[in-house]
């Protein structure tokens, strides 16, 4: 899986988006579609199962971490790639919820 990216700033964002979301799974599933990625698809992409997908779109597993997000995020870009659908294109704007504890 390649990682040379030029909208590295964009994923980044996205990647953002999901991390700092009060609700994860349903981001991930959410720039999934807006990508316009069947979720079968990502998920060949990515080597799993689509269930395994799904359980973790659906928030039936505990968080999976960075790495697999990065990956998720990655796989995502490349096979919205190849249908010519650019990350500059669907990731004007994030759409996490935020909140951050100050301590």
């Amino acid at each position: 899986m390649s990682t040379d990216i030029n909208t590295g700033d964009e994923l980044t964002s996205i990647a953002g988006s999901v991390v700092l979301s009060d609700n994860p799974p349903q981001q991930l599933k959410y720039w999934r579609k807006r990508f316009g990625v069947k979720q079968a698809d990502l998920a060949r992409k990515m080597d799993i199962t689509p269930s395994v997908l799904s359980d973790y779109e659906k928030g039936r597993r505990p968080s999976p971490g960075v790495n697999f997000i990065k990956r998720y995020l990655v796989a995502l870009y490349e096979l919205a790639k190849s249908n010519r659908q650019a990350a500059v294109e669907v990731a004007p704007t994030p759409v996490a919820n935020v909140h951050i504890s100050q301590p």
